[in-house]
């Protein structure tokens, strides 16, 4: 081993590294050991291993409505997200118009802007609009938070977007639309899944627009989990707490995966 790995500033900071992780996951793992408590209370460290408030999770119809409509809400919010992030994308790209660096700020102002401003906003917007408490406005304004990770993933794969294979194809003969379904989109699978991933996320673990924009007789589950912290506090939060971190992390993972592969395609 050199001395240059052995060297106390590297030994500092990798162990403020690992401070800074153990800090991070620790909250994280304390809920995924309460969530299989036998017991009636939220304990650490649980008294024992059971699964039964995942089970009492899965037999609750008011849980499991607030999971669906999660899951749809995320779903369309992916599928409009990709639609307009693309566009867009290749508009920011490709496109040659004044104000194109103004839009493309204005597109990331979400990333920038408290996102308890934008939920004030669109609260007030929602209520002249009459849509209130609807799950179009909901997935609308999921929208608006999850385009900039769409926006951004797109623009960086079509900047590298090797735009010759798109001219040979219109060379013999393909269309603008034949190349774009043939060519293009096939090319830009792994950045599309990757953005749609990225826009699900978002969605799924939103908790501040879902409070303002959603009905307390229709919430989405991370609103659904905040009312049962105010009124009744039990182990099912966590085991919720615990599936929805699993399937944010199966989605990074997937990402990861994807873009692994991506490079090695490259290759």
């Amino acid at each position: 081993m050199s001395e240059r790995t052995l060297s106390p500033g590297n030994i500092a900071l990798s162990a403020f590294s690992v401070i800074v992780l153990f800090v991070l996951v620790a909250p994280i793992l304390v809920i995924v050991l309460v969530s299989f408590t036998p017991g009636d209370l939220m304990q650490f460290p649980p008294q024992g291993f059971s699964l039964r408030w995942y089970q009492r999770y899965f037999e609750d119809p008011q849980w499991q409505s607030a999971t669906a409509l999660s899951f749809l809400v995320a779903g369309l919010t992916a599928v409009f997200s990709l639609v307009l992030g693309f566009l867009t994308s290749l508009a920011l790209v490709r496109g040659r118009f004044p104000g194109k660096n103004a839009l493309r700020i204005f597109l990331m102002s979400p990333l920038i802007i408290p996102k308890i401003i934008v939920a004030v906003g669109l609260y007030f917007l929602y209520v002249r609009m009459r849509i209130l408490g609807t799950t179009f406005g909901l997935v609308a304004a999921h929208t608006l938070i999850a385009m900039p990770y769409v926006v951004m993933i797109l623009s960086a794969a079509l900047f590298g977007f090797d735009r010759r294979l798109e001219w040979a194809a219109r060379n013999l003969g393909a269309s603008p639309l034949k190349t774009l379904w043939h060519v293009t989109l096939p090319l830009l699978r792994p950045a599309i899944i990757s953005a749609a991933l990225f826009a699900f996320i978002a969605s799924f673990d939103d908790i501040i627009l879902s409070l303002f924009l959603t009905k307390l007789s229709a919430p989405t589950l991370p609103r659904q989990i905040w009312v049962n912290v105010q009124q009744v506090i039990d182990p099912t939060i966590a085991a919720v707490s615990t599936l929805m971190t699993l399937i944010s992390v199966l989605g990074l993972w997937l990402v990861a995966l994807i873009q692994r592969m991506a490079a090695r395609g490259a290759r």
